[in-house]
């Protein structure tokens, strides 16, 4: 019985996967961008974290897409907010000023349900101003600034009409 329940469970869990918007995220050589150093945890640790919560950042804003949709992104470079300096203990410590403000190169690609190409393009993201906005950290994330800038993103390709919303499509429908 318990077999059957957890296949059934993992059968809904593809099911429901299968029909939300995705992001399907890249990288290229972490060596070569601009700013990916690590304070406190070791090199591999911090990296590996950094491209697990880049996706979580990425697919968060994913799911305000259309069911089915799914876009490729490939990050080219990223400097993270602010500067590593060395500490009084053995780790480095990032300071925030506003000379060192996040910056992000990507090229993306949304698919429709049925794989046609819906937008693509190369994408320069910056905040100079990242230090003067109102700071309300999602939790998700310890890239609360380079976040910010990827919603901030999104918003503007949904508000623009180049990535179709979610929700309109199901307003659209109801009409």
């Amino acid at each position: 019985m318990k077999k059957i329940l957890l296949a059934l469970g993992l059968v809904a869990l593809q099911i429901s996967t299968a029909y939300a918007g995705e992001v399907k995220l890249t990288w290229g050589n972490l060596d070569q961008f601009t700013d990916v150093q690590e304070g406190r945890d070791s090199r591999d640790r911090f990296r590996e974290n950094l491209m697990r919560e880049f996706a979580d950042i990425f697919n968060a804003q994913a799911k305000k897409l259309p069911d089915g949709y799914v876009m490729n992104v490939d990050i080219t470079d990223l400097d993270l907010a602010g500067d590593i300096r060395p500490s009084m203990s053995s780790s480095q410590i990032r300071i925030m000023t506003a000379i060192y403000w996040p910056r992000m190169s990507f090229t993306y690609e949304l698919r429709n349900e049925k794989a046609e190409v819906i937008a693509n393009g190369k994408e320069e993201l910056r905040d100079m101003d990242y230090l003067n906005r109102a700071r309300f950290p999602s939790g998700v994330t310890h890239f609360e600034f380079e976040e910010r800038m990827v919603q901030d993103w999104f918003r503007r390709q949904l508000a623009g009409g180049t990535f179709p919303n979610k929700d309109s499509s199901k307003l659209a429908v109801k009409n």
